[in-house]
């Protein structure tokens, strides 16, 4: 492998049919992840998507990719990742598979409450991803099926 700077080959697939879908296959890096997110938004805002909700959509794949590259791939050197999302009228849906590690448990992780009034020194390195996606989320559904995680959820276009 290169110096870093070698991005890795994308595949992405579009059907203009209705409703839209977007489907992104890729390396589970780093740079993979920041340009699958650049072009579900790219493809999100030309169908029409609103900038409040491209901003919650960036955010919970953000959480939801990274988590898989750094957990789910943690013991593995390589792996990709399988993005799908169809724009319906009031919610966009998602669909995220991987062949990494199952979910601690085979749960999508609870919501942790965290004390904000402490000194910003004090705070938690992790923890808040799974709280962002639930709060940011519906239908959030997980399951491991022949060796895959496949997790789903909605993301609203009328709550923003």
């Amino acid at each position: 492998m290169p110096d870093g700077s070698f991005i890795e080959p994308m595949t992405i697939q579009s059907k203009t049919s209705s409703p839209p879908d977007v489907h992104l296959v890729f390396p589970a890096r780093e740079i993979a992840v920041r340009r699958a997110l650049q072009s579900t938004c790219q493809a999100l805002k030309a169908l029409g998507t609103e900038a409040a909700a491209l901003g919650i959509v960036e955010i919970v794949l953000a959480e939801v990719t990274n988590n898989i590259v750094e957990h789910a791939y943690s013991a593995q050197s390589s792996g990709t990742i399988t993005l799908s999302c169809i724009k319906r009228t009031t919610s966009i849906r998602f669909e995220v598979i991987d062949q990494g590690n199952m979910l601690p448990g085979g749960e999508i992780p609870s919501k942790q409450e965290h004390d904000l009034t402490i000194d910003v020194d004090n705070l938690p390195e992790g923890g808040f991803g799974w709280g962002l996606i639930r709060d940011m989320t519906m239908n959030l559904a997980y399951r491991r099926c022949e060796g895959q995680n496949i997790l789903r959820f909605s993301i609203s276009l009328t709550e923003l």
